[in-house]
């Protein structure tokens, strides 16, 4: 069931403003995005008290966001002014031509991460807020696959290894009705996660707890409530050895319902670069460079698929490691799918153009798994 989104089109500030009023005045409902087009509708014409006026209204006249491909700013200065203006005002452009909010949020968060840089250097730089923006899971949503027939019973969403819980936390804003349980050791992730802003009536819970302690996974069905869906992201499950990942495919699907996991599409240890470099405009317009870098101490092995690396950040006089990881095995589809079948368990995956769950030997051929990350969801038959 594909979702259904409005984009209303406009080429100028008056035609803007014009929708804008419809939409505060009750005329015209929400559409998900408005799409500036055309140098009339360029927000960096605007100066910037012009520009947080208008983005403030919005921010509040759109459920998703807006898209403003036709920028045209010169200069690296006025791009990072640019960005800067609309990431302070509520947006974010992680997703490719598109600055979101989360689904009707009423939250006007700043997204601005890079200012504090001009004056701290590196060692200001929030290790959680890079991660999001370089590695992060934009593309799909809670929304996603939920809005499927498969998924269409989930009632309780979990988030194991939450870490920022971005999954959780833009998830809750488009479905408030659902419960959200997350787990971590990281007390400061814990406490990132409890000051971000949340719905009132949305049920949650952040805990405390260790992914491959099983008493952990009892605490999480405690507080779940109908059928449960628990998501880890490949940054975090290609973290385990064979054994544990076993572990946590067992009690996942025993305490939970179903258990998804995001997977990279398939390639060759040996075709991975020794520095992965992500930078972003916004980084490098800073002055500041962030990417993965191989442990120089440590090979990969091209025949077990494990890796050490580090997320790491750097500029022209220092480099800082934001995040490690050391014993980290690449986990592919087939091995998972080897994994699962063992543990006799029900496999299915994501296929995009379908937007559906499927069986792993079903529908390959017109699927982007061969591409690109898709997600696996494991359950007991």
């Amino acid at each position: 069931m594909e979702i259904e989104e409005e984009t209303r089109r406009v080429r100028s500030f008056k035609a803007l403003e014009e929708l804008l009023n419809d939409i505060e005045n009750g005329k015209q409902p929400k559409p998900d995005w408005i799409k500036l087009k055309g140098p009339k509708a360029d927000l960096s014409r605007l100066d910037e008290g012009d520009r947080a006026e208008l983005l403030g209204r919005l921010h509040k006249g759109v459920l998703r966001g807006f898209k403003a491909k036709d920028v045209r700013v010169h200069g690296r200065s006025a791009r990072l002014a640019y960005w800067t203006s609309l990431a302070r005002n509520g947006f974010h452009d992680f997703a490719e031509d598109k600055w979101s909010k989360g689904y009707d949020s009423p939250f006007v968060e700043s997204y601005d991460y890079v200012t504090p840089y001009f004056d701290g250097g590196l060692d200001v730089l929030d290790p959680y807020v890079v991660y999001s923006s370089v590695l992060g899971t934009w593309e799909y949503s809670v929304e996603d696959f939920l809005n499927t027939e498969f998924g269409s019973g989930v009632k309780t969403i979990v988030e194991p290894m939450a870490g920022s819980a971005e999954f959780c936390h833009t998830g809750h804003f488009r479905n408030p009705e659902l419960r959200y349980c997350m787990f971590d050791l990281d007390e400061s992730a814990k406490t990132y996660v409890e000051n971000k802003p949340w719905l009132e009536q949305t049920e949650r819970s952040y805990l405390i707890g260790d992914i491959l302690e099983e008493s952990t996974w009892k605490d999480v069905a405690a507080f779940c409530e109908g059928t449960s869906l628990s998501y880890i992201g490949k940054q975090s499950h290609n973290y385990f050895g064979v054994k544990d990942l076993i572990k946590i495919m067992e009690w996942g699907t025993t305490h939970t319902e179903h258990l998804m996991l995001e997977v990279s599409e398939p390639y060759l240890l040996d075709d991975e670069p020794s520095l992965d470099e992500l930078t972003r405009p916004e980084q490098k317009a800073a002055g500041f460079r962030v990417g993965l870098e191989d442990d120089d101490d440590k090979v990969s092995n091209p025949l077990t698929n494990e890796l050490n690396f580090y997320l790491v950040a750097w500029d022209g006089d220092d480099s800082r490691e934001l995040f490690g990881y050391r014993n980290w095995t690449g986990w592919q589809a087939p091995m998972l799918v080897a994994l699962g079948r063992m543990l006799d368990l029900e496999i299915r995956y994501f296929h995009d153009h379908e937007t559906e769950f499927l069986p792993v030997d079903e529908g390959t051929d017109t699927s982007d798994c061969r591409e690109n990350n898709t997600f696996m969801v494991f359950s007991r038959r």
